[in-house]
C-alpha cells in the first residue's frame, strides 16, 4: 500500500500586478518594468495576452506561420503525417508483398503501418497498387549509373503511389461521410417542404391540426407528430446494429444481461477512438474496419505580452519564440540554447526567496521560519525585506490579498501541488519593521567551481533552529525580520510572527504572511532590470516594491 502523500511544509509566492499568487518559475519581468507579470492561464482576469506566432509538427517538426497553418493538421508531403486510430501511435507508409488477393489488388501494396500495435490501413481499405516499384528493379550486372537512375525512379515512384494512398484515404473518408450529408440534406429539405406546406395553409385558411389517424400512415399533415416520427426514422437508419438485436425490442426500456453478449464483436471501437474518429466523418464507426489513420494536430508556439504595460502604452513582450523549433537544439551548427527571441522570465532577473526551515509553537501562536534570498543575476543587487502595509483609507475598498485567491494557491507548479491558504492578521504585517540593506554578490558561475569543495553555508545559518528562537521570546516580544547572514549571493532572513492567528486556525490550513521586497534602483544595484532610475534627491533610494507571500504550515 502506497504511503500517503505529506502535505508540503511550506513555500514562497509572488503577487504580480493584478494580485494574482505565482511562483517565480511561472512570473515573468517586462523590461525595466517594476512589477511581475503570472504567465498562468487559469486565473481571472489574465495577466497576459496570447498571440499564436507559428505552428509546427511534433512528429516531422516541420513549421509554419499562423497565416499558413488554416488545416490545423500536418500538411508535409503526401497528405503529412499520420497517428494510428486504435492506439495514437505515429504510423509510416509500408509497401509490403500483397497476401491477400495479388491477382486483383497486385503483388505488392501501400498502406499506412502501426510499429506499436500492428494496425494496418488494409483493415479501412486504404491502400494503393505498388507493383510499379517492380520496373526498377536493380541487379548485380547493372552500372553505377544505371543503379542511380533506378533509385531516382524508383524515388519517384514512391512518392506517385504515396500520393495515391492519400487520395484513396481521402475517397473512404468521403464515402463515410456522404451518409450523414445525405441525412442532413433530408432533414433540411423536410423542414423547406414543412414550410411550404405551412405557408399553403395559411393562405387556403385550413386548419393545422392532424387529424387522428395519420401519424404512421403516409399523410402529409403538418405536426409535431410527423415531425418527430420522421425524425425517429432517420435516426433509426444510423443505429448500431449491436445496441439492440431483438426485433421489436425498445433501447429505451431492455437491458442488456452480462450473458448475452455474445454476438457483439470484440472489435467495437473504444469511445476514445469514436471521439477521435467523429473530427474525421460523420458517422459513428461500428468496428475496427471504419477506423481510418488520423492527422496529427499542429503544436502552436506562442508569444506573451503584459496587459498592465500594454495599458501604459509599451510592448510589454514577455516572450517570443523562433520561428523553428530546433533553433536552438545542439544539433544545429550554431545558436546552442538559444530557444527564444526574448525570455523574460523573472527567474533570470528577480530575486528568488525560499522556505529554508520553519516552526510553530501551536500554544503561544508563534511562528518562525528562515528565509534564503539569492540573487540570479551577474550584477549586484541591493535590497531589504519589510511588512506588507497599505494606507488606512484604502484597508476598507482593497484587501491585502484577495481570499478567493488564497482558496488554491499553486505553490509547487512541477508537481502540481496546490494548498490552501488563511491571511494573518493585518496587525502582524503591518508590525513588520524592514531589515537592514543588505548586498548580493553577482552570481557566481556553477561551472566555474567544478573540482573546488563546496563552500557550507555560515555558522549563523547552521545553527538556527525554529524552536530555538521561539523560546528566546519574551511575551511582550512583536513580530520581526532580520538578516542572519550574507555570504556572496546569498543571504539569509529570520522572520517570526506573534498572535498571527488564532489557536482554531493553526491546524486548519497555511498561513499567509504578506512581504515586500524592496530592491534599490540605480548607483550600480539591478541593472539587469534596465529600470531607469528615478529623478530623486541627493541621498533619496529609489526603490522597486515587489510583493510575495510567505505560506507556513
Amino acid at each position: 500500500m502506497a504511503a500517503a502523500q505529506q502535505p508540503p511544509p511550506g513555500g514562497v509566492v509572488y503577487v504580480d500586478h493584478a494580485n494574482h499568487l505565482t511562483p517565480l518559475t511561472l512570473a515573468y519581468h517586462a523590461t525595466a518594468s517594476r512589477h511581475l507579470t503570472t504567465g498562468r492561464s487559469d486565473v481571472i482576469p489574465p495577466s497576459t495576452t496570447v498571440e499564436i506566432d507559428s505552428v509546427y509538427c511534433p512528429r516531422c517538426l516541420t513549421f509554419c506561420d499562423a497565416a499558413s497553418a488554416s488545416s490545423g493538421v500536418c500538411q508535409k508531403d503526401n497528405g503529412g503525417c499520420k497517428d494510428c486510430p486504435v492506439c495514437f501511435s505515429p504510423v509510416s507508409i509500408s509497401i509490403d508483398e500483397n497476401t491477400s488477393d495479388p491477382a486483383s489488388t497486385g503483388r505488392l501494396v501501400c498502406h499506412y503501418l502501426c510499429g506499436h500495435c500492428q494496425w494496418s490501413s488494409q483493415e479501412c481499405g486504404v491502400t494503393s497498387n505498388a507493383d510499379k516499384l517492380l520496373e526498377y528493379t536493380t541487379s548485380d550486372d547493372m552500372d553505377a549509373s544505371s543503379e542511380k537512375e533506378a533509385e531516382k525512379q524508383r524515388g519517384i515512384a514512391i512518392a506517385g503511389i504515396s500520393s495515391e494512398l492519400e487520395l484513396c484515404l481521402q475517397q473512404r473518408m468521403q464515402e463515410k461521410n456522404n451518409v450523414g450529408d445525405a441525412l442532413m440534406n433530408s432533414i433540411t429539405k423536410m423542414w423547406a417542404e414543412r414550410e411550404q406546406e405551412e405557408q399553403r395553409r395559411k393562405r387556403m385558411m385550413i386548419s393545422t391540426t392532424a387529424p387522428k389517424g395519420d401519424i404512421g400512415s403516409g399523410g402529409q399533415s403538418w405536426s409535431m407528430d410527423i415531425l418527430e416520427q420522421s425524425l425517429l426514422e432517420k435516426k433509426k437508419e444510423l443505429d448500431s446494429p449491436y445496441t439492440h438485436d431483438k426485433e421489436g425490442s425498445d433501447p429505451a426500456t431492455d437491458t442488456i444481461e452480462s450473458n448475452d453478449t455474445k454476438d457483439i464483436p470484440k472489435n467495437i471501437p473504444t469511445p476514445q477512438q469514436m471521439a477521435a474518429q467523429m473530427t474525421l466523418t460523420t458517422t459513428t464507426p461500428q468496428s475496427r474496419s471504419d477506423l481510418f489513420p488520423l492527422p496529427v494536430t499542429y503544436r502552436t508556439r506562442v508569444s506573451r505580452r503584459c496587459r498592465a504595460e500594454l495599458a501604459e502604452g509599451r510592448t510589454g513582450i514577455l516572450i517570443k519564440p523562433k520561428l523553428n523549433p530546433l533553433e536552438g537544439d545542439s544539433s544545429l551548427r550554431a545558436g546552442h540554447g538559444q530557444w527564444w527571441k526574448k525570455d523574460s522570465s523573472a527567474v533570470h532577473v528577480v530575486p528568488r526567496v525560499q522556505l529554508c526551515r520553519h516552526g510553530a509553537d501551536p500554544t503561544s501562536q508563534k511562528y518562525a521560519s528562515l528565509l534564503k534570498v539569492k540573487n540570479p543575476t551577474l550584477n549586484m543587487i541591493r535590497l531589504r525585506l519589510s511588512g506588507w502595509s497599505i494606507p488606512e483609507e484604502e484597508k476598507e475598498e482593497a484587501p491585502l490579498i484577495d481570499p478567493r485567491e488564497l482558496q488554491n494557491v499553486l505553490v509547487d507548479p512541477f508537481t502540481e501541488t496546490f494548498v490552501h491558504g488563511r491571511l494573518c492578521a493585518p496587525t502582524t504585517a503591518a508590525s513588520l519593521s524592514p531589515t537592514d540593506f543588505f548586498v548580493l554578490d553577482p552570481a557566481d558561475d556553477p561551472f566555474l567551481d567544478i573540482g573546488k569543495a563546496q563552500e557550507d553555508d555560515p555558522s549563523e545559518v547552521r545553527d538556527w533552529d525554529a524552536m530555538s528562537t521561539i523560546g528566546a521570546l519574551g511575551d511582550g516580544n512583536t513580530s520581526q525580520l532580520r538578516v542572519v547572514a550574507t555570504h556572496g549571493d546569498t543571504a539569509w532572513v529570520e522572520l517570526v510572527l506573534c498572535n498571527a492567528v488564532s489557536a482554531e486556525e493553526i491546524s486548519s490550513s497555511y498561513l499567509a504572511v504578506p512581504l515586500t521586497m524592496q530592491i534599490e534602483v540605480g548607483n550600480g544595484s539591478w541593472e539587469a532590470s534596465l529600470i531607469k532610475r528615478r529623478d530623486l534627491p541627493e541621498g533619496e533610494k529609489d526603490l522597486v516594491a515587489l510583493n510575495l507571500v510567505t505560506l507556513l504550515r
